[in-house]
């Protein structure tokens, strides 16, 4: 029996533990949540389209295999310059003669006049599609259709449409062809006039690129701006494609979005796949 005003006493509920789990020194904490890349994206495509408008196409695929991720709605464009990388290794597998002061023109200044003449050392125009075409080929490529006089309308090559997922997948495997090894030296040391994209590459990352440039159709002169990249990081190796379609049809509203688009894809290389050449059959 107990007095009036007085009662049994118990102990306090136990406080509730942490939803947490303690740190263990020397060993790494849990990895951070997945980056969604498409909202990433639509964010930065929001930023650099009010500040110069246009619309924006990007592919990235992993060197070695695997599918390419692809972001924007420019799905194709006109290759224009960028094609004059697959001409370069024809070239070199043709062993045509002086190639080097022609190639080293065509890649790193992008000379028109140089990169004609490779495509004209490559024999007659049917000769010349299919010495790219089997390039492009080999590089994952199945698709793509080289444009040429003898299409209707005629056209120069570099009028090729050149689907940016397809560009991003010969990219990537682009460092794994047959003499190969000049063309990508060439784009990793480009001029002035290819300086944007993602040319100028950021801590422990190594860019190859070959922009391009020109009129969107037959129609009218705003132009496209094109870049097809080899990236590689110490976790491996991507190819790229990047399209700009500026609203005012400018190249230097084209290569200012393109860049901001660079930057994006840098900081996300840790979020993206990458990979590496597979070794050689035989030996």
């Amino acid at each position: 029996m107990t007095a009036a005003g007085t009662g049994v006493a118990t102990a306090a509920p136990p406080l509730p533990l942490p939803n947490v789990l303690p740190s263990i020194p020397g060993l790494p904490g849990p990895p951070p949540p997945p980056v969604d890349l498409g909202k990433s994206f639509a964010k930065l495509s929001r930023s650099v389209t009010k500040a110069v408008p246009g619309r924006l196409g990007v592919a990235v695929t992993p060197t070695g295999s695997g599918e390419p991720a692809f972001f924007g709605t420019v799905k194709t464009a006109r290759a224009w310059s960028t094609l004059k990388a697959p001409v370069a290794v024809a070239a070199e597998r043709a062993h045509v003669k002086d190639l080097q002061p022609m190639e080293t023109k065509s890649i790193r200044d992008s000379d028109n006049a140089s990169a004609e003449a490779i495509w004209d050392s490559l024999g007659s125009t049917r000769q010349a599609i299919d010495a790219v075409s089997a390039v492009l080929r080999e590089g994952g490529d199945s698709r793509t259709q080289i444009s040429s006089e003898l299409s209707s309308p005629a056209s120069y090559p570099g009028a090729t449409q050149w689907a940016t997922t397809d560009q991003s997948v010969f990219a990537a495997n682009l460092p794994c062809l047959n003499e190969a090894d000049h063309v990508v030296q060439n784009m990793s040391a480009v001029g002035p006039n290819q300086k944007w994209g993602l040319a100028k590459a950021k801590k422990n990352v190594q860019t190859s690129v070959k922009g391009g440039w020109g009129p969107v159709s037959e129609n009218t002169g705003k132009y496209v701006v094109r870049q097809l990249a080899v990236v590689t990081t110490p976790r491996g190796t991507v190819g790229v494609s990047l399209v700009a379609v500026p609203a005012s049809g400018s190249f230097e509203d084209g290569t200012a979005m393109l860049t901001r688009v660079g930057d994006w894809v840098q900081r996300n290389l840790v979020n993206l796949p990458a990979g590496q050449c597979a070794p050689p059959i035989g030996g």
